[in-house]
């Protein structure tokens, strides 16, 4: 460094202070260097000079500050170099606004040269010129080239000192890490250690005349802002009782569909005991008639209707159960639910036992007798069948019941009838923790705005299987940020642990004193894992790796084959020597035991219904996961998505003809499409139980098998839609995501450091409405309405991350919308 003709003197290093007075700081240097404005500088220029300020968290508390020293009674400096430049002495006067504090601030002596201080005032030179005397003197003489022997390592690594301060007030560095990085060593000066509002401690250790660097408190201010259960005033339209439960699961709505069942166990006893004491119910007529279709299409049509209000209820049961759990005070640990309860349903015909691992032995009883009770189409087919009595000497052909399968299906019929009572108990026993039906992806959001779990997600967007590292009891209710406050929130929490944003601060600190420091920015070096993972956000394999298996590419060229090959065998078997039309031999014996029951009958109704009921299944969970999916394709975009096309999107909720009219209006005819066969579909096993029946051809003196043609011309119509549907099943790249959706684990591991959380709109909405009336109306400052997208954003943490936010944020920019093809 060209220090000139420096005449350098020690200074009181163990006791530097701040005294205020008119500043003369250079507007880009630190408190320990000065410069003098010119003489022609006029007094405007002077004061409008920008100075730096100290930030608020370098103030040193009340307690501990220290009076500054005259000028007068300060050590002078023994000259190092023959030089004659004088430099400012390293006692700084730093201006901090309007405040008249002084403030002690511990410095390293600037040179191993320099002498320690004295306390003997009679090794104080009184004569020492005065800052301003030395500084004018500074200004006038010429700085000669750089002295020879001198290393300007400590002045420059000073100065990046200083540079940097605003970033170690950022991550709060303390001096502890500083010293496991090496460091402080090799600074000449100690590092300011912000307080963050905590009280200092220093002091001297006996014999020691440098003082230890300020150590921040033990107990920090922000650990007990904790979330703790709160009790509110029920009743209330701010805070009602967390007892919501969606219309379907309603007392109304169940009484009606148990009013149905029990409509269908009395025509069942009654059929069964009319039947066997009357010989038979009613005469049969012909094929095609009026008779025909009450006996061969009417039982499967009411059996249908109660499927699909099954289905109804199984996914609103769905919606509800992870949070019901939650709610429950019972339950040790709660947070396996995060990663195991669905949140509808993605299997119709596998008996589901994950209530049962889980305790919920009703919510387990009721969805496997409703996996059960999807026999009852096959068997209303089979119920009815026509046989021959002689009635006052006369021989007719009447209509009566299969008692077998009529006590089958008052067995069914039972079963669901108690499922459905224990089920509308526990309903009405264990609140569900809901103050509104979670229907769409903004009314889940709303739940883990102020969450405290969140940070147990890190990192797994990019994973295929959720795995919570240790069993944690998440709780669904109401809530206030610690004891003393009065704001109370609904969400879920883990109690009595630091709320979502003093936990991130907290554990972001943590973090930075464990980890290795970058010296230049002060923050923590990334980890083999944090890389990994911004590796993984901008892989496209990784972004577009995850279909159900039944929609991957391999799957649906096989069902594509299989339904045209089967489409294409049934037409050519129906129609070819019109062997539907004139009959077929059965095979079977068409006898009828005295209770009604005829093998052939009982293959051709029941078998073909069977065949019929798969199909419809099968088509189901494809529905179900394109409705899930639609508001993810429609994040995709690179245009991003309105809200109300996207996070409000509830086509999982729906009822089967409401999501195809609701996706039509919205233009997304794709999934209209496969809604509108999920209800088609069920037309096939009704029709094709009751199409085939035996009947007897008087020319040729022979019973023979043969189809109602109106009924079977239909079975053909449906057939061929339902095949050809699979055409357009092909899921399109943006309807790809890194992993499932079906639990609630797997949807926060997008979101869980989205700055969509701390979005105003999703702050305590009081109602549905309320958060809908938020999503679709213009925020204050913003320019036309908001826009979603699936993306690389930028994250709470600062890092980036894969999964949901704003299109655009001033902050941080336009989000990285994937279009690239999957390699």
């Amino acid at each position: 460094m060209n220090l000139g003709d420096a005449n350098l003197r020690t200074v009181n290093a163990s006791r530097p202070a701040l005294v205020h007075s008119a500043s003369k700081q250079s507007v880009t240097a630190s408190d320990d260097f000065y410069s003098v404005p010119s003489a022609n500088s006029s007094q405007d220029e002077k004061t409008a000079m920008l100075r730096y300020q100290t930030p608020p968290l370098h103030v040193i508390p009340e307690p501990y500050r220290k009076t500054p020293e005259p000028d007068s009674t300060r050590p002078t400096v023994r000259a190092v170099t023959p030089t004659h430049v004088k430099l400012p002495t390293a006692t700084p006067t730093a201006n901090l606004g309007a405040s008249s504090l002084t403030h002690t601030i511990k410095r390293k002596p600037l040179s191993t040269e320099s002498t320690p201080p004295s306390d003997n005032p009679s090794t104080k030179d009184p004569t020492s010129p005065s800052i301003k005397e030395t500084i004018s003197a500074s200004t006038r003489e010429p700085i000669s080239p750089t002295t020879p022997d001198v290393d300007d390592t400590p002045y420059i690594q000073f100065a990046i000192d200083q540079l940097t301060r605003d970033e170690e007030v950022n991550h709060a560095i303390d001096s502890q890490t500083l010293q496991r990085t090496g460091s402080q060593e090799s600074y000449p000066v100690e590092r300011v250690v912000p307080d963050e509002r905590l009280r200092l401690q220093q002091g001297f250790q006996s014999g020691d005349r440098r003082q230890r660097p300020l150590q921040p408190s033990r107990q920090p201010s922000n650990s007990s802002v904790v979330a703790v259960p709160a009790t509110p005033i029920q009743d209330s339209s701010r805070f009602p009782t967390l007892n919501y439960l969606p219309k379907v699961l309603r007392l109304p709505s169940m009484l009606a569909l148990l009013i149905c069942c029990l409509l269908m166990i009395i025509a069942i006893v009654f059929s069964n005991v009319w039947s066997s004491q009357h010989q038979g119910l009613w005469q049969y007529d012909n094929v095609g008639t009026i008779r025909y279709f009450i006996f061969q299409y009417l039982p499967q049509l009411l059996a249908i209707v109660i499927i699909f209000w099954l289905f109804i209820i199984q996914n609103a049961l769905y919606r509800i159960i992870p949070f019901l759990m939650m709610h429950s005070e019972e339950r040790t640990f709660t947070s396996h639910i995060l990663q195991s309860a669905a949140l509808f349903p993605s299997d119709y015909m596998i008996p589901d036992l994950w209530c049962f691992r889980h305790g919920e032995v009703t919510f387990g009883l009721y969805l496997n007798v409703f996996r059960l009770c999807t026999f009852i189409v096959p068997l209303h087919s089979c119920l009815y069948q026509t046989q021959y009595f002689t009635m006052d000497g006369e021989s007719v052909w009447r209509w009566t019941a299969v008692e077998p399968i009529g006590w089958t299906l008052l067995t069914l019929y039972i079963l669901l009838f108690l499922a459905l009572v224990l089920l509308m108990l526990k309903l009405r026993r264990e609140p569900s923790g809901l103050r509104w039906d979670p229907r769409s992806l903004a009314d889940i959001l709303s739940l883990f705005q102020r969450s405290n779990i969140l940070s147990d997600f890190y990192g797994s967007e990019a994973r295929e299987s959720m795995d919570l590292a240790s069993p944690k009891k998440y709780t669904l209710r109401y809530w206030i940020a610690g004891k003393r406050s009065s704001e109370i929130f609904h969400g879920v929490e883990e109690s009595h642990t630091a709320l979502r944003g003093f936990r991130h601060n907290r554990e972001s600190k943590e973090k930075s004193a464990h980890s290795p420091l970058d010296l230049e920015s002060q923050r923590p070096l990334k980890t083999s894992t944090l890389d990994s993972l911004q590796k993984d956000v901008h892989n496209s394999r990784i972004r577009y790796r995850w279909l159900p298996w039944f929609l991957k590419d391999t799957f649906v060229v096989a069902w594509i084959v299989i339904a045209i090959v089967l489409m294409l065998a049934f037409v050519i078997v129906s129609f070819v020597n019109n062997a539907t039309r004139r009959g077929f031999e059965p095979k079977l014996t068409s006898m009828k035991t005295s209770e009604g029951f005829s093998p052939a009958d009982f293959l051709y109704s029941f078998v073909p219904s069977v065949v019929g009921m798969i199909l419809f299944l099968v088509w189901q969970p494809i529905d179900m996961y394109f409705r899930a999916l639609q508001p993810f394709a429609n994040l995709g975009h690179t245009r991003g998505s309105a809200a109300d096309d996207s996070l409000l999107l509830d086509y999982t909720a729906c009822l089967p003809l409401e999501a195809t009219i609701k996706a039509a209006l919205a233009g997304h005819y794709k999934l209209a499409w496969i809604s509108f066969i999920s209800l088609l579909s069920a037309a096939i096993p009704m029709l094709s139980g009751g199409v085939f029946t035996a009947q007897y051809f008087i020319p040729t003196q022979e019973v023979r098998v043969a189809a109602d043609m109106s009924g079977y011309y239909a079975l053909v119509v449906f057939v061929c839609i339902y095949s050809l549907s699979f055409l357009i099943i092909w899921p399109r790249q943006k309807r790809r995501l890194p992993h499932d959706i079906r639990t609630l684990g797997q949807i926060l591991s997008f979101v869980y450091e989205s700055r969509l959380l701390n979005d105003a709109v999703f702050w305590q909405p009081r109602s549905r409405i309320d958060l809908v009336t938020r999503l679709l109306g213009t925020l204050t400052g913003d320019k036309g309405s908001s826009r979603y997208a699936f993306g690389v954003y930028m994250g709470r943490d600062g890092k980036e991350h894969l999964g949901i936010d704003r299109l655009h944020r001033p902050e941080s920019g336009e989000m990285l919308i994937a279009t690239g093809t999957m390699k």
